[in-house]
């Protein structure tokens, strides 16, 4: 009889291209995982094709990003928070995320951040992976993270960044730029690029710029155009540049004003283009215009959207999700709706808030698509232009001290909550009474002992904590009437108790012998006394 396989061996019974369907469906946070299994399985994870193909099944999610700022007196660090397919906002802050930390762009999993030191972080929000970029040595004092953006290419199978350079010459829309800099990953140094012509900075700073198909794409100031831009392409395998008008588009309404902003974004894998316009009797009325380019060769555009908007604004530069668009309001919310059909208006009853993000200002709140994938750096690390991270930055500053004191304090509250609730129904089983404690377990620390609570779920839990406090009367009460019976019965029970064993004594020394009166001695009786 042959013998049977033992389990460290079935394992290798199955063929590659049966394990690599079976992991290929794996979140990342799984393969990680995976990875420590066997050497078959890490070297199927790790493979650049297997990477690419688990990319190109992931689901792209939103992500906002909130930029450091002050408000109501308060200094709040730059954070990120994702979503998942349930959108449901993370709780948990994004480690490769530091506090002075800029967003410029999100692609295949990798975001590009940008921050007032020398350098540009490229991170994977997933893995943890991240390496620092000397910025280009020519970049004007006004420098800011709306100037780079990042990209992939997916005929050469590149990252490059890019980075306008402010330049002296002025453009009819105000701020301008005549030169691209251009730095793929693993090179040595950064390039230049000459436009054609001066183009608009402004637009690129107020519009964006999106990632599409191998190329990027940003609005440029078009006075011959009704829409008063255009769209500039910029491909980057080639690294040349074309100029796309927008279709004519009669935005005449007599209820509504022209044009006021602008959006560069993607939808469905497409260069879309958004138009917004105010309604005359009401500014914060809006109608929102979307079209989309569907043949970059012959340039011709569909109109994809046409929604109205009531008292809410897209967050840009990614709005629209699959059927969701995401919108925001000025009191600090934070909405999404279904896109029920080509023409339709926003039914505030059919709103769902996903957060809240108040006291935060919605102008430094920006929303990107995002994707966990396992796309890895390190072939890119041994490059000139690598830097190695300071020592001291990021949350080891001591201007986000009090932030991480409060952050932990919460933490702490929680915990030390959660274990006050638990011993409250324990003692509200001892004295056989019932009650209404519903405060959640703080997650484990052991789970993720390095990642704090970020500041969305941060006011949640201080709010959650603050309700609970204000509950603990009602369950304190009923536990203290229980205390004060039970400590009544139990006296009761105890003098009946002595009374009991008193009784017991007596009955078992027998029944008591009356005492008999003595009678006086005859030497003492008063008869015989003489004088």
């Amino acid at each position: 009889m042959a013998m049977k396989p033992t389990k460290k061996k079935r394992l290798t019974w199955l063929p590659q291209d049966i394990i690599e369907l079976i992991l290929v469906r794996l979140p990342v946070s799984n393969l990680l995982r995976c990875r420590v299994v066997c050497k078959q399985w890490d070297g199927i994870i790790r493979d650049p094709q297997f990477t690419m193909a688990h990319l190109r099944r992931a689901r792209h999610r939103p992500l906002l990003f909130f930029q450091r700022g002050r408000a109501s007196g308060k200094s709040f660090p730059s954070e990120a928070v994702l979503f998942d397919e349930a959108w449901s906002p993370s709780t948990r802050d994004v480690p490769v995320i530091d506090p002075d930390d800029f967003l410029c762009a999100s692609c295949n999993g990798l975001v590009c951040l940008y921050s007032s030191n020398s350098t540009i972080k490229i991170a994977n929000l997933a893995t943890g992976e991240s390496m620092h970029l000397a910025k280009p040595v020519k970049y004007a004092p006004q420098d800011q993270s709306s100037f780079y953006s990042f990209g992939f290419s997916p005929a050469t199978n590149e990252y490059k960044i890019v980075h306008f350079l402010p330049g002296q010459k002025l453009h009819p829309a105000g701020a301008s730029f005549s030169v691209i800099q251009v730095y793929t990953l693993g090179d040595d140094k950064w390039r230049d690029i000459r436009t054609l012509e001066v183009v608009s900075l402004y637009c690129v700073k107020q519009s964006g710029v999106v990632n599409v198909d191998g190329a990027m794409y940003w609005l440029t100031h078009d006075e011959e155009s009704n829409w008063r831009r255009a769209v500039i392409s910029f491909d980057l395998r080639d690294e040349c540049l074309e100029l796309i008008r927008l279709p004519e588009v009669d935005f005449a309404d007599p209820a509504f004003a022209n044009p006021f902003c602008y959006w560069i974004t993607e939808i469905d894998s497409k260069v879309s283009v958004a138009a917004v316009q105010a309604r005359r009797d009401s500014l914060l009325a809006r109608k929102l215009h979307i079209w989309t380019l569907d043949n970059k060769v012959e340039k011709s555009w569909t109109q994809k959207y046409s929604i109205e908007l009531p008292a809410l604004s897209v967050l840009g530069p990614h709005f629209i999700y699959g059927d969701k668009i995401i919108m925001h309001s000025r009191n600090g919310g934070i909405y999404c709706h279904e896109l029920t059909s080509q023409r339709f208006t926003i039914d505030a009853t059919k709103l769902v808030k996903l957060l809240d993000f108040s006291p935060r200002s919605y102008e430094n709140t920006q929303s990107y698509m995002c994707v966990k994938s396992l796309v890895r750096l390190d072939a890119y690390k041994k490059a000139g232009m690598v830097r190695t991270r300071k020592r001291k930055e990021g949350w080891k500053l001591k201007k986000w001290e009090a932030w991480e004191h409060e952050r932990s304090e919460v933490e702490e509250l929680w915990r030390a909550g959660h274990g006050i609730q638990q011993r409250m129904h324990e003692l509200a089983r001892m004295m056989g009474v019932a009650i209404s404690l519903n405060l959640p377990a703080p997650p484990d620390q052991q789970d993720s002992p390095l990642r704090r609570l970020n500041w969305v779920e941060q006011r949640r839990v201080a709010n959650m904590l603050k309700s609970h406090l204000e509950g603990l009367d009602a369950p304190w009460a009923v536990i203290a009437q229980a205390a004060d019976a039970a400590c009544g019965e139990k006296k009761k029970m105890t003098l009946a108790a002595d009374h009991a064993k008193r009784k017991g004594e007596e009955s078992e020394a027998g029944p008591s012998r009356p005492k008999r009166k003595r009678k006086p001695s005859s030497r003492f009786d008063s008869s015989t006394w003489t004088t």
